[in-house]
């Protein structure tokens, strides 16, 4: 005899970004590079109303946002004059239009801190019903990093 134990929902989708890292060392990711990144979901919860855990739209919308923009932390803009972001540092200064820029409201953007973005925004749109969110954000095909959120 099965007893339902838990339930889950599962989601994988790619998106292209460009970014560039604040390190206090030499390193290529100085530079303005790109990645095909690839994002994995899990979220366990019970049923909504609606029959759903999660509404698996909000996530294919998150990805939209981030989809072939570049990625700067907000501790680099300069200032923003009219539709333009100026993002300075490493020694660039950068001006773009404001709607090719996501502005993370983290100190870096590593993949720990998009993964950690992105999992925010999840809650955000999560229900009571919503009890844990996992996040697995890949670089690469050989790197990735996660975030755990338990209620």
């Amino acid at each position: 005899m099965f007893r339902l134990v838990e339930r889950k929902i599962g989601w994988h989708k790619d998106f292209d970004s460009s970014h560039f890292l604040a390190l206090p060392y030499e390193s290529k990711c100085l530079r303005i590079h790109g990645h095909t990144y690839n994002v994995d979901v899990e979220i366990w919860g019970e049923l909504n109303e609606n029959g759903m855990i999660f509404d698996f739209n909000h996530l294919s919308n998150l990805v939209k946002l981030l989809d072939h923009r570049i990625l700067v932390s907000e501790g680099w803009i300069v200032r923003k004059s009219g539709d333009r972001v100026i993002v300075e540092k490493n020694g660039k200064k950068i001006e773009l239009p404001e709607d090719e820029v996501v502005i993370l409201d983290k100190p870096n953007v590593t993949a720990e801190y998009i993964a950690e973005w992105f999992a925010e925004r999840i809650v955000e749109k999560a229900g009571e019903n919503v009890k844990k969110i996992l996040v697995k954000v890949w670089e690469d095909p050989r790197s990735y990093a996660e975030v755990i959120l338990e209620r």
